[in-house]
């Protein structure tokens, strides 16, 4: 998703300027799936404009 997503490129460089590298990895890797989990759940789609969504 980093490679090919210029959100998701986006949202990583936010939080490696707060973050390390190494924790904003996991914060990424913990939202995604946290996602999944839920779209496994609920049996919806996935919908990238929703995910990066401020809430």
């Amino acid at each position: 998703m980093l490679r090919d997503s210029q959100q998701a490129k986006y949202y990583f460089s936010k939080l490696t300027r707060k973050y390390n590298k190494g924790k904003a990895l996991r914060i990424f890797t913990h939202k995604l799936g946290r996602a999944i989990y839920f779209l496994l759940k609920n049996k919806e789609a996935f919908d990238i404009d929703k995910f990066f969504a401020v809430a």
